[in-house]
């Protein structure tokens, strides 16, 4: 029913929402309930406000829904507009497929000052929701009614000027419990509809994401099942069973083993290990074969970083090896965007645009002329590139951050991502796909990876590979020259806005959307950012990625802050890890003192958490800066009262605060 966020295409999986009440009356909106009996003549409710009888119930849905329409475009209505019948039988289901036919002629919305009326209605409206929503008007029904307001209010913000928001309003048009709970029954990631409603999206985003069609491998059999609201299980492995993949599944090539005393030799020299895959010939029935080779990175020389999920079948538990069909894949696809025409570097808009174009044209033709003389090219893996010898294996994960900030480029693999189309998918649905839908958002190594990159990060669809930094700054193109459709305005700026939130102050200063996200920013950030606003905001990232092993946590953070990794690596266990990273930092986000979980218990210890993960609901670190001292973490920010220990005890049982005499 909620088509109008496809608008002019059709969702894939429309939502379905039964609706068999009465159409509008086309009377005064206001005196509705009087003429439908619920309310006497005075305006007094006839009946106790929990006790409305049944036969009620679809009038009030009816006037909030279609009364709410006819306020605003009167006469012109046609509630049939509204209403669809499938082919199989009789029962009708709301449509807003002919939503746009009202709202498009933004003369018309002028002229008759449509959007006083709109505002109007939906202040109203949402005023009733909280009397009569979550008593007499089913969850599909109320999510119909609240995408109306939610188009009817933003169409009047973007026509005729910022609107006030009463509690009402601000209460039933963002994401709320119901949308979320609709999301995890059909199959999406608790811990994803918990951002979705945490970040303070419309709710026209969820109904987005509910009519996309998600497609997987027939491999994949993960669910969300055993996930919660605060951590994502599903792409969890056990290195017991651990299955590494063909791109096939009927394929049996072997595999191609890196040399691991190369491995050994470039990282205890110091170096990068990197995997150079040439083409060696063909075998017996004409197909490409190829070697591959360990060599040191070296300046000058471009290589392609792959990001992946290790759920998806790339990675090897038991060596460093894989399958020829999927190096045959990695080779075919970093020639691509190695040395292919279309991934050219270019930057729009701005007095430097065509000099930062120019030198990146420049650089990427040096770059894909040397690869074109020599037909191998260079990769970084981890399955290939890390060795397993703990030593060594150190040494490697200490200089990930070095390998992804070096890359020319780097790739995402991504098994769901892998099965959509490029050439059938709008920009927005791409990005809320890898947004929402990509197992490689919910991992937590893939975060470190993914903010080193910055806007050099390619998505691998079945099609091709795209650079989804150019989708948020096409999409913002647009958005300024009007070409968006209005409907689709506030999601676009939404999804822009949590990929902003997971590259803040990475991106390429030469971005359209770098430039967005400053002027966005800009009010509140006059300065440089500083380290504890990026452990704030990224605190928030790791929390909410998901690893199989507790003590890796500790280990993004310091890399995502460009601290010493190797100290890190140095101690065992995840609680000694985390004593670790907080020895490394002066200050820390004051906040931390409001959020539940697990923390240590010794003497300046107290206020430090044990793990950098939410336990009951996730929530964004808050409060300037804490400063880290020996005695525990000292804030100045906070009221507070000096009572004698002598005379009072202070116990604080179950987070509550009380005071004993």
């Amino acid at each position: 029913m909620a088509e109008h966020v496809f608008f002019p295409d059709k969702p894939p999986k429309p939502l379905q929402i039964k609706y068999d009440g009465l159409l509008y009356d086309g009377g005064n909106w206001d005196q509705f309930p009087i003429r439908y009996g619920w309310k006497l003549e005075t305006g007094a409710e006839k009946f106790p406000r929990r006790a409305i009888p049944k036969k009620f119930h679809s009038g009030i849905a009816s006037w909030l829904y279609f009364g709410m329409l006819h306020y605003v475009f009167g006469d012109k209505l046609d509630q049939s507009d509204f209403l669809l019948c499938r082919e199989e039988g009789p029962q009708q289901y709301i449509t807003t497929k002919h939503l746009h036919k009202y709202i498009d002629d933004a003369k018309e919305w002028k002229k008759k000052k449509l959007g006083e009326r709109a505002v109007d209605i939906v202040k109203k409206v949402c005023e009733q929701l909280s009397v009569y929503g979550n008593y007499y008007v089913q969850d599909d029904m109320s999510l119909a009614i609240r995408l109306v307001c939610y188009v009817l209010w933003d169409i009047a913000v973007k026509r005729d000027g910022p609107q006030t928001q009463t509690s009402h309003v601000r209460l039933w048009m963002f994401t709320g419990e119901n949308e979320t709970k609709r999301m995890v029954a059909e199959g999406w990631c608790p811990l994803d509809a918990a951002k979705c409603r945490v970040a303070g999206g419309g709710v026209d985003t969820p109904a987005y994401l509910l009519q996309l069609m998600r497609v997987k491998a027939e491999w994949n059999t993960i669910t969300h099942e055993s996930c919660t609201n605060t951590e994502c299980v599903a792409n969890n492995v056990d290195e017991s069973d651990y299955v590494t993949r063909h791109v096939q599944e009927d394929c049996t090539c072997s595999h191609l083993q890196s040399n691991v005393e190369q491995l050994h030799t470039i990282l205890r020299d110091g170096g990068v290990p990197l995997l150079m895959i040439t083409p060696s010939g063909e075998d017996k029935l004409g197909d490409q074969t190829f070697k591959i080779e360990i060599v040191r990175k070296r300046v000058g020389k471009q290589y392609l970083a792959i990001s992946h999920v290790w759920s998806d079948g790339l990675g090897n538990t038991q060596g460093n090896s894989l399958p020829h069909c999927q190096l045959k894949l990695l080779y075919e696809e970093a020639r691509r965007v190695l040395t292919g025409g279309e991934y050219v570097p270019r930057y729009e808009g701005g007095p430097f645009g065509p000099l930062h174009t120019g030198a990146a044209r420049l650089a990427h033709f040096a770059g894909s002329q040397a690869l074109r003389r020599d037909d191998s090219v260079l990769l970084w893996i981890d399955t290939l590139c890390i060795p397993h010898q703990p030593d060594v294996r150190s040494l490697a994960i200490q200089r990930i951050r070095e390998v992804y900030v070096d890359a020319y480029r780097t790739m995402i693999l991504d098994s769901e991502m892998r099965h959509v189309s490029t050439s059938s998918t709008t920009h927005l649905e791409l990005l809320l796909r890898v947004l929402h839908c990509s197992g490689w958002m919910r991992r937590l190594w893939t975060l470190q990876e993914g903010l080193a990159a910055k806007s050099r990060l390619y998505v691998l669809f079945s099609d091709k590979a795209v650079n989804i930094a150019t989708i948020a700054d096409e999409l913002l193109t647009k958005l300024d020259r009007g070409k968006l459709p209005i409907m689709q305005e506030r999601i676009a700026n939404f999804a822009m806005g949590v990929w902003f939130t997971f590259f803040k102050h990475t991106i390429d200063s030469t971005s359209k959307f770098e430039r967005f996200v400053s002027l966005v920013a800009s009010p509140f950030e006059k300065s440089d950012i500083t380290k504890d606003q990026l452990i704030r905001w990224n605190w928030f990232n790791v929390a909410t990625r998901a690893t199989s092993k507790a003590a890796d946590r500790p280990i993004i953070l310091a890399g995502i802050l460009n601290l010493d990794v190797k100290v890190i690596l140095e101690v065992k266990g995840s609680d000694e890890r985390m004593r670790k990273f907080y020895s490394l930092i002066d200050n820390f986000p004051q906040g931390v003192l409001f959020q539940p979980g697990p923390r240590f218990e010794e003497e300046g210890m107290r206020w430090a958490m044990k793990v950098c993960q939410y336990t009951k609901e996730i929530q964004y670190l808050s409060g300037g800066p804490g400063k880290i001292t020996p005695r525990g973490l000292q804030i100045t920010l906070y009221p507070s009262w000096l009572f004698s220990s002598q005379k009072y005890q202070i116990v604080i049982p179950q987070e509550r605060l009380t005071l004993r005499g």
